[in-house]
């Protein structure tokens, strides 16, 4: 799933201003001769829910005592459904939901705590932190991805530059590497596209010892380091490293298949790891996945982070058969490795092992890189306080003002404070 599928966000925001009241106990139904029936509501294409059938039929296979009703959508109007559902008392007991969206339903105590329910020790290190929130589990990842440096090392030898040791290099490299790439490729070809989201702004943050949001909520990020992050992205474009500011708003809005990289018009990208077989199948050549610059020890900039998440209905009568429900999606060794990596990579070490027979040698390479990531450790990123479909729209205008030289780093560093703050005042 592509990474702009969060743009609904803010419309479910607005729906769930409705004050919601209790979290819903539950009964121990579904054993003995009890039939209990659990809804389901999910997003996705036809071919993730020809899966979810299937793994629904293994269920009720297993637990003959519980029928599931599957409730798929598409995935514009699916969160102005939740929140009318949800604020009605009558959602689903078994629900998708996006990991910057958990923060937003649980504060409104819609979501149940699934921590008694659920093996944690099962799952790889880190990839669970997106649906912690307070010390408790509230959603479970259904794969887990990360953002990484995608290059095209064909790029690179065109223009005669070797490809950069991602265990050292800082981004004053990145810089310089991509004004070579730019300078040596040929014409219409660059260094880099812009670096210019909240993903990669959460990077600078966390390798200046500070994250997006606090853990109380508060936006995390200071104004020296929004201002190294926008400088950084302005040094980037005037290098001729990365497109002119209409280029690069152009290459922003244009599908991935389009892109610059998709085009094979661009060395390094910053995006996330399962864009790689959508741009190498649009530009037919190999790319590789490098650690961002800048990373030392106990300063990781990137996170391991859930693609989407399953959770449980705070008022579903039966919140520990919906929680069995979701676990076994995932992790049961008859239903998980029907995912393969549609969802994203498993978190359960099991369930990985099952499909890595038949993974690509490109989903190979971002399993590769969410095992290192793992081993790198790092501090867990804080929850997320202000939905992506909000910070991102803010970042971009103010770079955009940064790069047509409308304002300065500095005053724009300001100015993303000030409105990210009077943003989570109002949420």
């Amino acid at each position: 799933m592509k990474n702009r599928r969060l743009l609904a966000i803010a419309a479910a925001g607005v729906a769930l201003a409705v004050t919601l009241t209790g979290c819903g106990g539950g009964s121990g139904a579904g054993n003995g001769d009890e039939k209990i029936t659990l809804r389901f509501a999910w997003w996705g294409s036809d071919e993730l829910n020809a899966i979810k059938a299937e793994q629904i039929k293994l269920f009720e296979k297993a637990n003959p005592n519980i029928k599931v009703e599957g409730e798929p959508s598409e995935y514009n109007g699916y969160y102005d459904k939740l929140a009318t559902q949800v604020a009605g008392g009558g959602a689903p007991d078994a629900l998708q939901i996006t990991y910057d969206a958990l923060p937003l339903y649980k504060s409104k105590n819609a979501i149940a705590d699934i921590s008694g329910d659920i093996d944690q020790s099962a799952f790889q290190a880190g990839s669970l932190d997106a649906g912690i929130i307070d010390g408790k589990l509230y959603a479970l990842p259904t794969g887990v991805g990360s953002r990484g440096i995608i290059v095209n090392p064909a790029v690179f030898e065109k223009a005669g530059v070797a490809l950069p040791d991602d265990t050292s290099w800082t981004w004053d490299d990145y810089i310089s590497i991509a004004k070579e790439l730019s300078e040596k490729a040929g014409k219409g070809t660059y260094g880099s596209s812009a670096i210019s989201n909240d993903q990669s702004l959460m990077a600078f943050a966390r390798q200046n010892g500070e994250d997006l949001y606090t853990a109380d909520g508060k936006f995390g990020v200071s104004e020296g380091t929004a201002e190294k992050f926008f400088q950084f992205s302005k040094d980037l474009q005037e290098s001729g490293g990365s497109p002119d500011a209409s280029t690069a708003a152009e290459d922003a809005s244009a599908s991935l298949e389009q892109s610059l990289m998709g085009q094979g018009k661009v060395g390094m990208t910053f995006a996330p790891l399962n864009f790689i077989s959508i741009y190498a199948g649009a530009s037919g050549q190999e790319l590789k996945i490098l650690n961002v610059p800048g990373d030392s020890a106990g300063k990781v900039g990137l996170v391991i982070q859930p693609t989407v998440q399953y959770a449980v209905y705070s008022k579903s009568k039966h919140p520990k058969e919906a929680a069995k429900l979701i676990d076994f999606l995932l992790n049961s060794e008859e239903a998980g490795p029907l995912n393969k990596l549609t969802l994203g990579i498993p978190a359960d070490p099991k369930v990985l092992e099952a499909i890595t027979p038949d993974l690509t040698e490109s989903e190979k390479e971002q399993v590769a890189f969410i095992d290192r990531l793992s081993q790198a450790g790092g501090t867990p990123q804080n929850p997320i306080a202000l939905p992506t479909s909000q910070l991102g729209p803010i970042i971009t205008k103010l770079l955009d003002d940064v790069t047509f030289d409308k304002t300065t780093p500095a005053d724009a560093a300001k100015e993303l404070v000030s409105q990210v703050e009077t943003a989570l005042a109002a949420s």
